[in-house]
């Protein structure tokens, strides 16, 4: 059996690793190996190891890597100390590959480990770009220490390639938040709001907010000119999840707090969803709004109209469904009011490809030939050409 490790650190990967998952655990020929880490691990971010507990899957090793400390030099601290950790639970593992997703530091930091024990790497949502936060560097860091890719449309294995890697080891199987969207069944609209004591029956913003280090404007400019916008918009009520351990959480988490507090009589407030009632939630919201991933991916899948605001999701492609306002109050109200009278288009959702992407990629995970060790050959371009 080839063992394939897979590693989670939130709430949001494991949703879009969960397909994946059970396609690994119902093959024969493979053997999963489930590494928990990251705020799944945290209290402060609602422990959401429970939700892997609650599908059934066995969990391999728990990895505990974060501090209390969001600060840059308590992230590489944390980054630091997580090196040796990854690497032990590797050695015991002794996995034949090693699969991560994203640009987050835990993934990083795993895909460091690995590649100094020399096990085979392979990056799921490679090639792509968000300018507004340091997950490019990141990212791209990934890329080159993995062997196999699984990028989320053409355009990104493009890039991969333009990065040196070879294209047989490059694979467009589509983004994983596509199956995860079509093998799920959403709550209705009346259970979400019983299950989570939210209000979504009149017109609804979801609000999902993460610091962002690299972007133009300062983190709490952003927040506050978004903030302020949604109240300025008549009638529309609001539900803020939590933000995610990025640098800077604190001081995010503290400012939607007091303005949670501050109103509410129009906003509501859950710190995790889980992938299933957030996505129903989602569907049931009439515009989804912030800078999280899930304004350019999941709103634009499920067909909700989204207001994307900074920076952080800069360099991603976007559906015609996501406005793009600048980063003041009068902009993104004006594209909130919008996005409520119907005004997106909504005719390119099928930018991230089609369901299958979790068969697709546990059968490439099962039969590629991976060397021992995973040794690399730069593929260089040839002039004027992208592959």
């Amino acid at each position: 059996m080839r063992k394939i490790a897979v590693l989670t650190g939130t709430r949001a990967d494991y949703g879009l690793l969960r397909g994946l998952l059970q396609e690994i655990e119902a093959d024969e020929a493979l053997e999963l190996q489930l590494i928990v880490t990251g705020t799944h691990l945290s209290d402060a971010f609602g422990r959401t190891e429970s939700e892997i507990e609650d599908d059934g899957l066995r969990v391999a090793a728990s990895v505990p890597i974060w501090s209390a400390d969001d600060s840059r030099l308590g992230a590489a601290e944390d980054v630091g100390s997580a090196l040796p950790r990854y690497a032990r639970v590797l050695t015991d593992l002794a996995p034949d590959i090693l699969v991560v997703l994203g640009d987050r530091l835990e993934a990083f930091a795993a895909a460091t480990a690995a590649t100094v024990v020399s096990v085979p790497l392979a990056h799921i949502h490679g090639g792509e770009l968000t300018e507004g936060a340091m997950d490019d560097a990141l990212r791209h860091s990934i890329t080159k220490m993995a062997y196999l890719h699984f990028t989320s449309t053409e355009d990104h294995r493009r890039r991969v390639i333009q990065m040196g890697e070879q294209p047989d080891r490059v694979y467009f199987h589509g983004a994983p938040i596509v199956d995860a969207l079509s093998a799920l069944e959403l709550l209705p609209r009346e259970e979400v709001e019983r299950r989570f004591g939210v209000r979504l029956s009149q017109p609804t913003a979801l609000v999902t907010f993460h610091p962002a280090v690299m972007d133009v404007d300062a983190p709490e400019v952003v927040l506050e000119e978004l903030l302020v916008a949604l109240l300025e918009v008549d009638g529309l009520h609001v539900v803020v999840t939590g933000s995610n351990s990025d640098i800077g959480t604190a001081d995010v988490r503290q400012r939607i707090a007091a303005f949670v507090e501050s109103n509410t009589d129009r906003v509501d407030f859950v710190e995790s969803f889980g992938q299933l009632g957030y996505l129903s939630a989602m569907s049931a919201a009439t515009v989804v709004a912030g800078n999280s991933s899930s304004t350019v991916l999941e709103a634009p899948v499920l067909g909700t109209p989204s207001v994307l605001v900074g920076d952080r999701q800069k360099g991603r492609p976007l559906a015609s469904s996501v406005a793009t306002p600048d980063a003041n109050r009068t902009a993104i109200a004006s594209a909130l009011r919008d996005a409520i009278r119907g005004v997106q288009d909504q005719s390119d959702i099928d930018i991230f490809g089609h369901p299958g992407f979790a068969a697709r990629t546990a059968a490439t995970l099962r039969d590629a030939t991976i060397p021992t060790p995973p040794r690399k050959k730069f593929h260089d371009l040839e002039e004027g050409s992208g592959s």
